[in-house]
């Protein structure tokens, strides 16, 4: 027997009792008292209780957002075009098929978890509920490596998919804008980097362990990945918002909030960038307001279109009879591509009309499927995959910053609580449908059609979604140039 079949032999054959003394040990470190880094107004405001004017040294916002941007990059490994890697080899070992049940049924648990976790993101530091579910979703990684069955596969990888879609997901989308308003849209972004870097490495570091070894391996690398980027950091870094610490969003001082008061209650004074409001809206009231439930379907309609795109963009470009070579390097492309949109996105957000430019981004998206339909070779595939990660790049950021600018920072959670839910049967049910029609057409012809008239409705919706006005004691003015 070859090194090769070694270690892609039988499950018996994982280091599984080391593996699970190492998660306990994780654990147990996790479960120490955290070291005392100014967790309550009481503990952490002894600085401004000294000068209650003065402005933070260092805002612990940033740590926030690295801490996050940790979470993002093994957040992703939970996205299709990763699973994409374990599904040919698992499915050739055990005769399964390729459907994505499992993912299917995670994600619609998920949307039932997001109506509770939610609100818990809003009362609670979020430390204990992101280590937790980070833990489960290395632990399932890790157990996906031992499965022999269709059930425990089912059963893991349900257990992922849920805890990643109805707790992860909803705690990234919420945690940052808690914690910025001026610099929302720059700190958004730099988050969803560590997001954006993940779907292009994770991939190549599992792959490559494929190659090497076998899918079992692969799985539990991941699954240790998990676990040491983002379990600890979280536990012991991750706050709810910055009034906890004694500091205000951006790390900005009261005088400095009195100055942009005073100028937005002045009319003679034009502000150099357009104002950001700092409301507070209850649930109760924003269930009434038109513009969620137009806001909520323009975001669900993108939730159809992305990760169907993501499932079957290499299918279609093979079928149009490129190589597999090329159709990854479309996506390659696209996914690099997407890190620079990512910012783009961030910088327009703090310095344009957000309903203009995410308006705008989905009809851009939209004609990215005009384009997709044209492709027949190589040049024109990589163009296609530069354009697309360029659009498709602020898709979540303006939905992420959005919320926080129209409903406000206090009950954030419980918003994206309820937005979540929808989003997220629409995530299952978009790869679906783009299968059905081409098993029927045996052409991807009328699902690119109809993303792109999906792309078009989102825009409209999303330009007639005019944000609540909110009184000038609220508001902060952005940060001078």
């Amino acid at each position: 027997m070859d090194s090769r079949s070694n270690l892609s032999g039988s499950p018996m054959e994982m280091p599984a009792p080391q593996a699970w003394r190492g998660v306990l040990i994780l654990g147990i470190v996790a479960s120490v008292p955290r070291l005392n880094f100014s967790h309550s107004p009481a503990e952490g405001s002894l600085t401004q209780e000294r000068n209650p004017r003065r402005k933070p040294r260092v805002f612990y916002g940033w740590v926030i957002v690295g801490v996050v941007a940790m979470g993002s990059f093994t957040h992703s490994a939970e996205t299709f075009p990763i699973l994409s890697v374990f599904l040919k080899p698992m499915t050739e070992e055990f005769g399964w098929s390729r459907s994505a049940g499992a993912m299917t049924l995670g994600t619609l648990l998920a949307a039932v978890i997001a109506v509770f976790i939610g609100p818990m993101l809003d009362r609670f530091n979020p430390r204990w509920l992101m280590a937790g579910a980070f833990l489960v979703m290395g632990g399932s990684f890790m157990l996906m490596s031992q499965v022999t069955e269709l059930w425990q596969f089912y059963l893991v990888q349900i257990a992922s998919r849920a805890v990643h879609m109805g707790i992860i997901s909803v705690a990234i989308a919420v945690i940052i804008p808690k914690w910025f308003v001026a610099k929302r849209g720059k700190a958004v972004s730099i988050g969803a980097m560590g997001n954006r870097a993940g779907g292009v490495a994770i991939p190549l570091f599992t792959q490559a362990i494929v190659n090497i070894a076998s899918w079992r391996w692969a799985t539990f690398g991941v699954g240790i990945l998990i676990l040491v980027v983002s379990v600890l950091p979280s536990a012991l870094f991750l706050k709810r918002k910055p009034e906890d610490i004694g500091q205000l969003p951006d790390g900005v001082s009261p005088d400095e909030i009195d100055r942009a008061k005073r100028q937005a209650s002045d009319e003679s004074i034009k502000p150099k960038r357009q104002q950001r409001q700092d409301v507070s809206y209850t649930v109760r009231q924003v269930v009434r307001m038109r513009s969620f439930y137009l806001l909520t379907t323009a975001f669900a309609l993108m939730f159809i279109i992305n990760p169907a795109t993501s499932l079957h963009t290499i299918p279609f470009l093979t079928d149009q009879g490129l190589s597999t070579k090329v159709a990854v390097a479309t996506v390659s492309t696209w996914a690099a591509t997407g890190l620079i949109g990512t910012l783009l996105a961030g910088y327009m957000a703090d310095h344009f009309n957000l309903r203009a430019v995410a308006g705008t981004q989905y009809v851009l998206l939209g004609v990215s499927f005009i384009f997709l339909q044209m492709v027949d070779s190589a040049p024109l595939a990589i163009a296609w995959g530069l354009y697309y990660g360029l659009v498709q790049g602020g898709s979540f950021i303006f939905q992420q910053v959005m919320l926080a600018d129209y409903y406000g920072r206090e009950s954030l959670g419980a918003i994206r609580g309820l937005v979540w839910p929808v989003q997220s049967v629409a995530n299952a049910v978009g790869p679906i449908a783009a299968a059905f029609v081409y098993d029927q057409r045996q052409s991807y012809t009328l699902a690119f059609n109809t993303f792109l008239v999906l792309a078009l409705i989102a825009a409209a919706l999303t330009y007639m979604a005019k944000p609540p006005k909110a009184p000038v004691s609220n508001v902060v003015i952005t940060e001078s140039p």
